[in-house]
Parts: structure tokens; C-alpha cells; sequence
């Protein structure tokens, strides 16, 4: 089972908003920093990141950067560059570029993550990630390389194939960063270990299962006692409350995407009954399952 591709899906990431722009010096472009997640990619020529207080990092072709929520920032084609908000930079009408080789074409795209999923997401992710070209797997340098392909292109279908393009560098991002990074999510690290990467992978396909810790240490071959210190270890938590999460995470999906009962949704998540289920929520998230899917779908719309 592919489990970061589970996650991204339950976390809903999808691009929100999605813009390439043709950018002459000097230029700017400045970004809220309220979106959860933020893809970049400087498809042609360089950029610097500025936020107040920070040092500017440069930014260089086929570089990819994801930017978390936080203070706003902009991308600029040199330090203290005049900056646009990006809103207004995507509706001004586009024209052909006098000069193209002193040009950057740079590529955004906005992307919504909600519930507890998008959060655990996001937690191991710094204010900006940047993966440069150079530590790229040579796939992901294939992948940009289509995106400027077909960004000089005009054919039908072009919006949808480089939204798809953007998501798949989201998928190879995530994964070069938290490759090298010490703030991956736990379950992510796991995946390295042939024993966890077969307890995860069971649970993530059947999270309604009777597991105990005795049938995850089966799953394992191993002993009940080394699964419960290596699991600890790597994930950061035993391996029976991580399934209790797991089961939340999920109720949690179906209560805001759904309209199924209570006890539908306790019974997709291991619960015996609806009141297992309530007690198990309750006392793991503060709250009834319906009072939680009330607040969340009173505030989903006015999320963006």
C-alpha cells in the first residue's frame, strides 16, 4: 500500500489555485502566507524568498520550494524588488515577453489540506522546504523538465496536464525532503524498516481490524516486546494508540466528507457500536463525532 499517497489524498491535497507567470526584472511577487501549503517552482531564470526578519534564500531553475502558512513573504528577481500581490499578478492579462531570455517563469500552485491528516502533513515541514535541482532523484528533474515543456505549449487539455505535473512534484518534494530531513513524520521513517513497514501498511488498509498488539507483532516476526520498543522509537508512539489515531484520523475524514451515521462510520473504523465509538472520539478529540462534523462543515466553506 502507498501510504504517503493515502495521506495526500485523505488530506485533500488539491490545488486550490494554480498559476504560471512570465516575469521581467525587475518583479515581484507577494504571498499572504496563509495557505497551508504552497508549491513553487522557478521554471526559467532565479528568484530570491524574502520575509521580514529572515535572511533571502535564491532560488535557481528546477529548484521546487513548498511554503507552509505563516508570515507573508515574496518572491523577488532581486532583494528589495517592488512587489505585486499574487492575486493581482494573476489577473492581469498575459502578453508576449519583449525580452524571453532575461525572463523567469515561475510556477504556483495553492493547495487545501484540512483535517487532522493535512496537520500531520504539514508538522514536518519548515516554514519553506527547498529541494534544489542538483539533489533531485533524476525523476523529479524529468518531471520539471515536462512542466517547461509544456508551459511553452498551447494545446488542449494544457491547465489539467501541468495541474497533474505540479501534484506529482508534490509527491517527489515531499519525499527528497523528508529524506534527508530529521522532522520527518514518524509513520513516514517507519517505512524504511521492513518489520514497521508491514505493521503500517496492514493497518493503513484495515484500520477496522481486531488488531491487538499481539497480531501487529505476528505481521512483524517479531516479539511482542520489540515491536512495542521499536515502533515507540521510530514512530514516536506505541503502536496500539497509533492505531487509535489512525481510526480517528479516518472517523474523522468520513464525518466531514460523508453523510454517513454514526454508527456506519464506527463500524469502517473498528468500533463495535456507535457508543464505542463516541466514547473512544470523545475522549480523544474533546468533542461528540457530531458535534465535530457540525463545527467542521460550518467552517469548511469558508475555508480556501
Amino acid at each position: 500500500m502507498d501510504i504517503l499517497s493515502d495521506e495526500l489524498a485523505r488530506a485533500r491535497a488539491e490545488g486550490a489555485l494554480f498559476s504560471v507567470l512570465q516575469c521581467l526584472p525587475p518583479w515581484g511577487l507577494g504571498f499572504s502566507g496563509t495557505r497551508p501549503l504552497t508549491v513553487h517552482i522557478i521554471l526559467e531564470g532565479s528568484a530570491w524568498i524574502e520575509r521580514a526578519g529572515e535572511d533571502p534564500v535564491e532560488i535557481r531553475a528546477g529548484d521546487v520550494v513548498l511554503a507552509t502558512a505563516g508570515p507573508a513573504y515574496a518572491l523577488v528577481s532581486e532583494q528589495g524588488a517592488s512587489v505585486v500581490p499574487i492575486e493581482e499578478a494573476r489577473q492581469r492579462p498575459s502578453s508576449p515577453v519583449q525580452d524571453p531570455e532575461r525572463a523567469a517563469v515561475v510556477m504556483c500552485g495553492a493547495y487545501t489540506l484540512n483535517g487532522s491528516v493535512g496537520e500531520s502533513l504539514l508538522r514536518g515541514l519548515p516554514p519553506f522546504a527547498l529541494v534544489r535541482a542538483d539533489d533531485q532523484e533524476p525523476s523529479q528533474r524529468m518531471a520539471v523538465g515536462l512542466l517547461v515543456a509544456e508551459v511553452d505549449r498551447a494545446a488542449e487539455g494544457q491547465r489539467a496536464l501541468l495541474d497533474r505535473l505540479l501534484d506529482v512534484n508534490l509527491v517527489f518534494t515531499l519525499r527528497a525532503w523528508w529524506q534527508v530531513s530529521d522532522s520527518a513524520p514518524g509513520w513516514y521513517s517507519a517505512l524504511r524498516l521492513p518489520t514497521l513497514r508491514r505493521v503500517l501498511e496492514g493497518l493503513y488498509a484495515d484500520p477496522s481490524h481486531p488488531w491487538t498488539l499481539e497480531s501487529m507483532a505476528q505481521r512483524a516476526g517479531i516479539s511482542r516486546a520489540a515491536l512495542a520498543a521499536q515502533f515507540r522509537a521510530v514512530v514516536g508512539t506505541p503502536p496500539v494508540r497509533f492505531l487509535t489515531q489512525l481510526r480517528m484520523t479516518r472517523a474523522e475524514d468520513a464525518l466531514i466528507r460523508t453523510d454517513s451515521t454514526l454508527a456506519a462510520i464506527a463500524a469502517e473504523v473498528g468500533y463495535s457500536n456507535e457508543y464505542a465509538f463516541s466514547t473512544a472520539f470523545r475522549r480523544n478529540r474533546g468533542c461528540s463525532p457530531g458535534r465535530w462534523r457540525q463545527e467542521r462543515r460550518g467552517t469548511a466553506g469558508r475555508e480556501v
